[in-house]
């Protein structure tokens, strides 16, 4: 048979952290199941190491068959020792060639699927192809954004995760001044911030979806250094360490009365908050000091109107309508090319649903999370704003960062 009853090891987890994967990665199958089936596609095949782990509990190379009905099939070309460890899924099998994935497949489910899903934003090519050489009467669709829509909405599980990491978040902006005293460059903060995260239990990367984005952990830019425009998706760019990464921080001096953004997500168990604080070694000017307070009621404002039932494009809306009649929207969420949305999803990935942008229809539900990340970058002086993490909740919108909102003069 193509199909050994390997099963799960149970090495890997605690038993009782296997129990409590088990049940929610039950769960997230079974949704995305019924999305699947409402839809149309017989089946999904999950390449994308964030969402693989999503729906099996492993990051092994593997690929992923997901029924509309029955069982998943999880085919892992490395390591699958450890996936027989991680892995919740029941079906797990050895997998050293893509020839394979069509045998694999019928025997799976009774027969070759009709209408297949695959994660079409992130899949390369070279798959793609190989996929259609194995399946050639098989119709291929895009299931990209159904996966994403299906981890829009977080377990109780996951938004504990997301708590734990808006805490770690915390406890590295209470870090920042005793850091400051021996940071000479914006290089040296990175490198502190950067230690006290991984003492924490902190992995190291913050996954983004998408070609050419790059996981990291965040940025730390000083003065006006951190308003040179670059490549980034967000609102700010920096000046980074040069052409072959011209984002983020740079070595150059930190200085006294120049706005300091910490903006680093912290990540607990694959899970995000992201958050940014803006930081200075003395007070800032006084049009910095206003464009920030902007940012606050921009924020205030959101939290206020953000309850389930309303349009991620109004709060967008507000956003803009608050900034122009305070202070105009000159240099709002970036310059010279502002960016069209005030916050993001965020859970495994940093840039997942909801985006709180320019005609979302997307309606807020409780159980999504997203960051509101109102910022002004100021040509020549830099930049100050405000992120946190926010929680839907059916009676609004809560805040899982608490570290103060306010510019932290040191």
């Amino acid at each position: 048979s193509h199909l050994p009853a390997t099963g799960p090891q149970h090495r890997g987890l605690r038993m009782n952290q296997r129990a409590v994967m088990k049940k929610e990665t039950e769960e997230r199958v079974r949704r995305f199941q019924q999305v699947l089936g409402r839809h149309g596609v017989d089946g999904a095949l999950i390449v994308q190491r964030t969402d693989l782990y999503y729906l099996s509990g492993t990051d092994q190379d593997a690929h992923l068959w997901v029924p509309a009905s029955g069982p998943p099939l999880l085919m892992v070309r490395k390591s699958f020792a450890r996936a027989g460890q991680d892995a919740v899924t029941e079906r797990i099998v050895p997998f050293t060639s893509l020839s394979q994935l069509s045998a694999y497949i019928k025997e799976q489910s009774g027969g070759l699927p009709g209408k297949m899903g695959l994660e079409m934003d992130v899949l390369p090519v070279k798959f793609y192809l190989s996929y259609q050489r194995q399946f050639p009467k098989t119709d291929m669709t895009d299931i990209s954004e159904l996966i994403r829509q299906v981890r829009m909405i977080k377990s109780p599980y996951e938004i504990e995760c997301m708590v734990r990491a808006a805490k770690m978040a915390d406890r590295m902006l209470a870090k920042i001044p005793e850091l400051l005293i021996e940071a000479r460059r914006d290089i040296d903060l990175t490198l502190m911030v950067e230690a006290f995260y991984r003492s924490q239990g902190h992995p190291g990367i913050v996954p983004v979806r998408g070609f050419n984005r790059d996981p990291s952990y965040g940025q730390i830019m000083s003065g006006r250094g951190a308003a040179v425009p670059s490549n980034s998706a967000g609102p700010h760019g920096g000046e980074g360490l040069g052409p072959f990464f011209s984002r983020g921080g740079s070595l150059r001096r930190i200085r006294k009365r120049s706005p300091i953004l910490v903006d680093y997500a912290a990540n607990v168990d694959g899970y995000i908050a992201d958050q940014a604080r803006i930081f200075s070694i003395g007070p800032l000017k006084r049009k910095l000091r206003q464009a920030h307070d902007v940012t606050l009621k921009v924020q205030e404002a959101i939290m206020n109107q953000g309850k389930p039932g309303a349009r991620a494009g109004d709060l967008y809306d507000l956003a803009l309508r608050i900034v122009e009649t305070s202070a105009g929207a000159e240099g709002f969420m970036g310059h010279p090319d502002p960016v069209p949305f005030v916050g993001h999803g965020v859970g495994l990935e940093l840039n997942e649903l909801p985006l709180i942008g320019r005609t979302v229809d997307t309606v807020l539900a409780p159980g999504m999370t997203f960051t509101l990340e109102p910022k002004f970058v100021i040509p020549g002086e830099g930049i100050v704003g405000i992120e946190n993490t926010f929680l839907v909740t059916d009676r609004g919108l809560k805040k899982l960062n608490h570290f103060p909102d306010d510019i932290f003069i040191c």
